[in-house]
């Protein structure tokens, strides 16, 4: 075992800058990550000393944060690399607006190169964990992928997450090593669909960074972008040989802000390990009535079933707010089309809760970060690109 492997294996805290201190930092974030005894949260980084937000006018600004969290600030994701703290960081949670998820990704992964050829044998992995959609257009999120990919081939340790809470949950796991085990054959058909009751979001116009495009490679913005996202990466982890080449849909825009509220669209996969194309029909709106942040809370509602030539695998319910609202169904040719529960009951989507340490997702990133070796990767670079593919495409 390599020094840097010892030293990781005996760290007890990871060292975990946040950049991008806005509405989900300060809601979600910061706090998660303040509560859990494996992390020191070594620094809060964000080009406003005081971020604002329509979603949350009570934003506190980075001097506050500084004292509540006891971290220094940075403007830059440069001058935090650049300080004394850089060398020191095992990981960088990236939740900043979309527009500017490459370049600072760009930044991260060059200096997790960079840490590795400096000292090839006994370096410190630098672990990326970025908010979705990983960037806002395909050009950047080929890109990514392939300075990941760089990275890891020539033997970088760190890892890239996507934050898609949904797919580090026990039954997204399950249905993929279903897929992946060919228990209901090859794939032949996908449906999914998701409500959300967001309009207070998307026909705001306020809510620029949800409704306009981030930059002029942007094409459109609204509920697919901010949405459907978790829907499309769920299914490319679910369904790991499906690689999208046809996109054809329709939209209905809000009046008030011209964002996309509503959906329909047809996406042609080929199937790597199999002579067939797919078909994947999704639709979704953001017109479902109530707010999924009000007391009481109403959730998303979600649907996915998944048909191949042996089986079908049915998952739907009403996202984490009723658990009790619906459960991972396996339907098998072999078993008469009998209704089997690989999970038992209950349907987990989203983890959105504000209390404890925070979901799955952020649990995989953290213990990336303390240098264990069994984190889960449940959206990686190439899920990030081919859910973009589509988003673009749309």
């Amino acid at each position: 075992m390599t020094t840097a492997a010892v030293a990781a294996a005996a760290r007890r805290t990871a060292n975990i800058a946040v950049i991008g201190s806005g509405w989900w930092s300060q809601g979600w974030h910061l706090p998660h990550l303040h509560r859990n005894k494996d992390v020191k949260l070594a620094a809060i980084v964000d080009s406003s000393t005081h971020p604002k937000s329509p979603l949350n006018p009570s934003l506190e600004p980075l001097s506050a944060l500084s004292a509540l969290y006891q971290a220094p600030t940075f403007l830059s994701t440069n001058d935090l690399l650049e300080s004394e703290l850089g060398p020191t960081l095992d990981g960088v949670l990236v939740a900043t607006p979309h527009a500017t998820h490459y370049e600072i990704g760009e930044l991260l992964l060059k200096e997790a190169k960079r840490r590795k050829e400096e000292s090839p044998s006994d370096h410190r992995p630098m672990n990326v964990l970025m908010e979705k959609p990983m960037t806002t257009n395909v050009h950047e999120a080929k890109g990514m992928l392939d300075l990941v990919q760089s990275y890891q081939d020539d033997g970088g340790k760190g890892c890239f997450l996507i934050n898609h809470s949904a797919n580090y949950r026990e039954q997204c796991k399950v249905a993929r090593q279903l897929i992946v085990s060919g228990a209901i054959g090859g794939i032949r058909h996908v449906t999914c669909f998701m409500a959300s009751p967001l309009s207070f979001i998307f026909d705001d116009p306020a809510n620029t960074g949800w409704n306009e495009p981030s930059d002029s490679s942007m094409l459109g913005n609204g509920f697919s972008w901010g949405q459907c996202s978790h829907l499309l990466a769920w299914i490319f982890h679910v369904c790991p040989n499906l690689l999208p080449h046809h996109v054809f849909c329709v939209m209905n825009e809000s009046k008030i802000t011209g964002a996309d509220v509503s959906h329909s669209a047809s996406v042609i996969c080929s199937d790597v390990c199999g002579t067939n194309d797919v078909i994947l029909s999704m639709s979704g709106t953001s017109m479902l009535p109530g707010n999924v942040h009000s007391d009481p809370a109403v959730g998303k509602i979600l649907r996915i079933q998944i048909f191949g030539t042996e089986g079908s695998i049915l998952y739907g319910g009403n996202d984490d707010q009723d658990p009790s609202s619906g459960q991972l169904e396996l339907r098998r040719v072999a078993n008469n089309g009998n209704v089997e529960l690989p999970c038992g009951p209950g349907f987990y989507f989203e983890s959105l809760s504000q209390e404890g340490t925070g979901p799955e997702s952020l649990q995989s990133f953290i213990d990336a970060c303390l240098g264990k070796q069994n984190y889960y990767v449940g959206a990686d670079a190439a899920v990030g690109l081919r859910t973009v593919q589509i988003l673009e495409a749309m």
